[in-house]
């Protein structure tokens, strides 16, 4: 199983640098990332889509090695209401895409893609939900 994961939104580090709840001794962070898409508000939270290797835009994010990715997954699933007991049409696919690490190396990485419509949404400026994130996570 892949055992990489790619978050771009509220997973991301706070920006005192911890880590979130869900990730603390579950994954190891291994650096900034990119992946080419749009990012976009979904009321207190983002949703990205993506779109063809490329192009210039990009959805920035962080690169993580997950110590059991079987387990983790199925949790992160239910935090992001996809798992299979949630009706559908789900909001979000977990989903491997190609992602870029900052020295340009390119992997496959599990991630979370927005599933609806983006029509009326916001764009994320530049990609980037940093400016959104909480001071600091708290354990669970």
């Amino acid at each position: 199983m892949l055992d990489f994961l790619f978050v771009y939104g509220t997973l991301r580090k706070a920006l005192d640098g911890s880590l979130h709840p869900y990730l603390i001794n579950q994954a190891e962070f291994i650096g900034n990332a990119t992946l080419p898409g749009k990012l976009y508000h979904v009321g207190t939270y983002p949703g990205a889509v993506p779109i063809p290797v490329g192009s210039r835009q990009c959805v920035q994010g962080e690169l993580y090695r997950l110590f059991r990715p079987h387990l983790l997954l199925q949790q992160l699933d239910e935090y992001e209401e996809c798992g299979s007991h949630f009706p559908a049409p789900h909001e979000y696919l977990r989903k491997q895409e190609n992602v870029s690490l900052s020295d340009n190396t390119h992997l496959q990485a599990w991630t979370y893609i927005y599933q609806h419509s983006t029509q009326g949404l916001r764009l994320v400026h530049k990609g980037d939900w940093r400016p959104f994130l909480p001071k600091s996570h708290s354990n669970p």
